[in-house]
């Protein structure tokens, strides 16, 4: 049920009769502000005149101290003397007219002061039906000013809070002060004002409100832009460098079906290849290089991946490069290959620091021991294979360091690796599909160029080719003709008779200057040829095949646009773009509603539609639902509304209207900070008094 809340409020003006004093002179204020104002732009003006002259003058006297300086001379001395006695006079006058007009801003300053306190103490904008305010609203001054206070204060609380919070503060800022200055205008100066800067404030808040919004918004349609253009871009980007890996491991497959013997084996090993680089430290280009090298020296197909992984653990393991991964693979190829082992085949191994000596002797000590020194003297006298020694080494390796691949391939270095070899892999799908479909339209089109109809537009392109030329020639046929005609006087029947008489013209001036010897002469005779070429273009644009081409260029734009207007996906594809890159945050929250509203019962749509909800989203429930006719019902909210529960809302609908009365206070105000006070204690309690009746 209703409760009756009472605040009592009155107000008593104790201002002074001096103050009423001043409202009364406020019309004669005004009228010295306005004098004051003309005279100290009479003074600006005189200053800046005198500041120019002032320069001139320190000019003119440091030149004549040079120049006595320079020569001692009296009559110099006598300028010079002259030249400061001329400084120091427009010097003086110029600091008089600055002291002026600087007393002049003061006097402006105090009268403003004067004027400002006489309106808010005894409201004579009321009173007079004008103000400083309205002075300085005339004059642009009051929206000046609110500007500079609202920047100011917008500065620091964006400092100290972040944009939104200083947007806010300056739209509610300028709210208060446009309201106040309005509220003064139209009402009595206290009540008038007190109104104007609550509803100023409400208006700024919506302002800042709004302003911040659209700021999400605009921030949000750039977010949604942004992220399409990288997605896009990702993809061509993914395409181009899967088409440049598939086409290399292309030519690959093919070097390796040449190796193998067969496409097919070829591209069963590859592929093999391709997961063995995700899972090592090589890349692909690197083990199709080794592997390579390795088949050209005996190693055969199932033999590849464990040598390989023998290498790679041995190169691991002593820090060496792909390169000279790519060079071990060769020294054991070439050494298989040899009926005997040489210091020569060992010597690249044991550059690359791999213990071939403790490898052979730790080989040969099956049943005796043999020692490092004895293995050297065996290779020197070939007594050792190099099937043997191949093997020997290889196993060495493979025991000695293995693991060491599989431990850079768990480092970050491994890791990083691996993930590049799996991104090729992935972007070279994309690429071999395309190239595998591109193909087909790549054989079309060259079966197109080959065929009849490649044939035909052969012979219309060497027409098109010829008629192009001949203009051009035509061009150059003018200007050759046009510059002799100017030279010798020889015209060319290509001219009209109009054209012939002004090349006859030029030609006569232009003897006139070569029979000359003036300074003047070449000058004269080069613009004479320069006049000649423009007239060879003229008439090479009046020209028939000019003009043809002309007309064939205005029909080609003119079918484009007929055309393009057939359709609108002709032309609009642009267009349609810019209008969903346009769309905000409630295009898809409407968007999502209807998802949403997929999945509701025909029976559920009805009550939906039946009281009050849009299909496209529910924006009418933004302006109030009278009643929610399911569980999970799609609303759409603003911020800062209140949803009440059934049970509060069937209260609130019992419990009738509530009434606030405003009694029995009294507030005495004895300062313009009692304004702020009353202000203040009033939104407070009424405020309060809401609350308690809801």
């Amino acid at each position: 049920m209703s409760r009756d809340i009472s605040i009592n409020i009155s107000a008593q003006d104790n201002y002074t009769q001096a103050i009423t004093t001043i409202r009364n002179a406020n019309q004669s204020f005004s009228k010295d502000l306005t004098g004051l104002s003309s005279k100290l732009d009479a003074l600006n003006k005189t200053k800046i005149s005198l500041k120019v002259d002032m320069d001139k003058a320190q000019q003119t006297l440091q030149k004549a101290e040079k120049q006595f300086a320079s020569t001692g001379d009296a009559f110099d001395k006598m300028f010079m003397e002259l030249s400061n006695a001329n400084y120091e006079n427009v010097r003086r006058n110029f600091d008089l007219v600055s002291d002026s007009a600087h007393q002049a801003e003061k006097d402006i300053l105090s009268l403003t002061g004067a004027i400002s306190k006489s309106e808010h103490r005894a409201g004579a904008g009321w009173s007079t039906g004008k103000s400083l305010l309205g002075e300085l609203a005339t004059a642009g001054a009051g929206k000046l000013l609110e500007d500079t206070v609202t920047q100011i204060a917008n500065a620091h609380v964006t400092s100290a809070y972040g944009s939104d919070a200083g947007t806010m503060f300056q739209n509610a800022l300028s709210g208060v002060i446009s309201g106040a200055a309005i509220g003064s205008a139209v009402g009595p100066p206290v009540i008038g004002t007190v109104v104007g800067i609550a509803a100023g404030l409400g208006l700024g808040l919506i302002n800042g409100t709004t302003s911040i919004n659209n700021k999400k918004d605009d921030a949000f349609k750039d977010y949604v832009q942004e992220q399409y253009n990288t997605i896009k871009q990702s993809q061509e980007d993914t395409l181009a460098h899967g088409i440049s890996i598939a086409g290399n491991r292309e030519q690959k497959q093919l070097s390796f079906g040449t190796l193998l013997g067969s496409d097919a084996a070829a591209k069963d090993f590859l592929a093999e290849m391709a997961g063995f680089a995700v899972a090592t430290p090589f890349d692909y280009d690197q083990l199709a290089t080794i592997s390579k090298t390795m088949i050209e020296n005996g190693y055969k197909q199932d033999e590849l991946f464990e040598e390989l992984t023998k290498i790679g653990d041995a190169g691991t393991a002593l820090g060496m490069s792909s390169e000279d991964m790519n060079y071990v693979a060769a020294s054991l190829g070439r050494l298989r290959s040899s009926e005997q082992t040489t210091q020569a085949l060992l010597n690249p191994l044991l550059e690359r620091r791999i213990p071939v000596w403790e490898s052979l002797a730790k080989a040969f000590s099956v049943t005796e021991t043999v020692t490092e020194a004895e293995v050297q003297e065996m290779v020197s006298t070939g007594k050792i294979s190099g099937v043997e020694a191949a093997k020997a080494i290889a196993d060495y390796m493979g025991a000695e360091y293995a693991g060491n691949m599989d431990k850079l391939n768990q480092s970050y270095q491994g890791l990083t690796s691996n993930l590049e070899n799996a991104r090729d892999n992935m972007d070279a799908s994309m690429g071999e599909g395309f190239a595998e479909e591109r193909k087909k339209g790549l054989q079309a089109q060259t079966d197109y160029f080959e065929g009849e109809s490649g044939e035909k537009l052969k012979e219309a392109n060497r027409m098109i080719g010829e008629w192009r030329a001949s203009l051009e020639n035509l061009s150059e046929q003018y200007e050759r003709d046009a510059v002799t005609a100017v030279m010798t006087g020889n015209i060319s029947s290509i001219f009209s008779d109009d054209v012939k008489n002004r090349l006859m013209g030029l030609y006569e001036e232009y003897t006139e200057y070569a029979s000359s010897n003036s300074e003047e002469a070449g000058a004269k005779m080069g613009g004479l040829l320069a006049e000649a070429q423009a007239i060879a273009q003229d008439e090479y644009n009046a020209s028939d095949g000019a003009q043809l081409m002309i007309d064939s260029n205005k029909k080609l734009v003119g079918r484009i646009r007929n055309d393009a207007a057939l359709r609108d996906e002709y032309h609009n594809a642009g267009y349609e773009m810019g209008l969903v890159f346009s769309m905000g945050a409630a295009s898809a929250i409407a968007e999502n509603s209807v998802v949403k509203l997929d999945s509701l019962t025909d029976e559920e749509k009805e009550l939906y539609k039946q009281y009050g909800g849009s299909m496209r989203g529910g924006r009418k429930q933004a302006y109030g639902l009278s009643y929610v006719p399911y569980n999970n019902f799609p609303a759409l909210l603003h911020e800062g509304e209140r949803v009440l529960t059934a049970s509060e809302a069937r209260a609130l609908k019992g419990s009738g209207s509530s009434t606030i009365s405003i009694t029995g206070n009294s507030f005495i105000i004895r300062e313009e900070a009692d304004i702020g006070k009353v202000a203040r204690e009033l939104a407070r309690n009424l405020t309060r008094a809401s609350a308690l009746a809801i």
